[in-house]
């Protein structure tokens, strides 16, 4: 991940060269795919399932648009910030600064000889997210031939000069869109159709997800309604959303822990180096999700709310037991190495 400085973080530049003069619309057109990258970027970063289409959420809007700090005329130079007013309290920074910081390192990849997609997938897992990103950048290269040219910069470096290059580049790696990929989900069934399409109807950690099923699993899908279940299937587009499709028994499975990943810092994502085993039960229509060995007990109306619950809790516990100068009983400084081997101790925070 970029090292940038944290003001760097926030910046962005785009320079647009067209000879002697600059048509409005090309430099209109650059600037709506630099917003638009950064929109799909900070939609992935804060855990959002991808979508074919419709609004970006008001949460990503808020951290990820441009505006303007300078415009220097003629050629047209650009330096724009982003409108994130969250201060963070970790080096990783803000949501809308890690964001950025992702789409510097998409550029970089995309800006070596012989890029693969796998080195992309480090960076955006999701091969539908990262095949629209390839398209925008795509979108904002310049003909071959072409007298313009575009250069976009991030967190405070050199601007990097979209060439003939990168459009070879990004054909290579678009010939195979992913209008299709496997996935894996948790979640709750809450709801099931048997007419002539056949679903179930999962609330995940993603939010809420339609699974078609085929009709000789009917029978076996039935007994997962109201009950947690690891579905794994194929995510394809349906309307203006992604559906999963599962056809065969053995994509569901009745599960009752679900295991974190990271902790929640102030809004932000944290990985950890450990896993966190949660229990989830449901009462009075809320989920529940507990940890007994480290005191965890979160609820929460939604699957994506109790986790994320349960993520701040976790953070709640490593300021307590870790980032705290307090002494502690022989029962706290157990729970504190126990969190430190989790989190990987206090580097970042202090």
């Amino acid at each position: 991940m970029n090292m940038a400085l944290g003001y760097e973080k926030r910046n962005v530049r785009l320079y647009v060269d067209g000879g002697k003069k600059v048509p409005a619309i090309d430099f209109i057109n650059s600037l709506q795919h630099l917003q638009n990258i950064l929109y799909h970027v900070g939609d992935y970063v804060f855990g959002n399932g991808c979508r074919t289409s419709g609004v970006f959420p008001q949460e990503v809007r808020d951290s990820c648009t441009l505006l303007f700090k300078d415009i220097k005329m003629g050629s047209v130079d650009a330096e724009l910030i982003i409108g994130d007013e969250q201060v963070s309290i970790t080096d990783d920074g803000t949501l809308g600064e890690i964001a950025i910081c992702a789409t510097n390192d998409l550029l970089k990849a995309i800006s070596k000889k012989g890029a693969l997609k796998e080195e992309l997938y480090q960076i955006i897992n999701d091969p539908h997210r990262l095949n629209k990103l390839l398209k925008e950048f795509y979108s904002m290269c310049p003909e071959t031939g072409s007298s313009k040219t575009v250069s976009i910069g991030f967190c405070g470096e050199k601007p990097t000069e979209l060439s003939s290059l990168h459009k070879q580049i990004l054909h290579e790696l678009m010939n195979k869109p992913a209008e299709e990929y496997e996935k894996e989900i948790f979640g709750w069934v809450f709801d099931l159709r048997v007419d002539q399409k056949k679903k179930i109807m999962v609330d995940t950690t993603e939010g809420q997800i339609n699974c078609f099923y085929d009709n000789e699993i009917e029978n076996e899908v039935r007994e997962y309604i109201g009950k947690f279940v690891n579905v794994k299937g194929t995510m394809k587009p349906h309307n203006r959303y992604y559906a999963m499709y599962i056809d065969s028994e053995d994509s569901i499975e009745e599960k009752k822990d679900y295991f974190l990943k990271q902790m929640r810092v102030a809004d932000e994502p944290r990985i950890l180096l450990e896993n966190v085993q949660l229990l989830l039960e449901r009462e009075d229509d809320c989920y529940v999700a507990s940890n007994d060995g480290l005191g965890i007990l979160a609820v929460g109306n939604s699957m994506k709310g109790v986790i994320k619950e349960a993520e701040e809790q976790l953070f709640i516990l490593f300021k307590e037991y870790v980032l705290t100068d307090d002494e502690l009983a022989d029962s706290g400084k157990l729970l504190s190495e126990k969190l430190r081997t989790i989190t990987g101790g206090t580097s970042g925070y202090l």
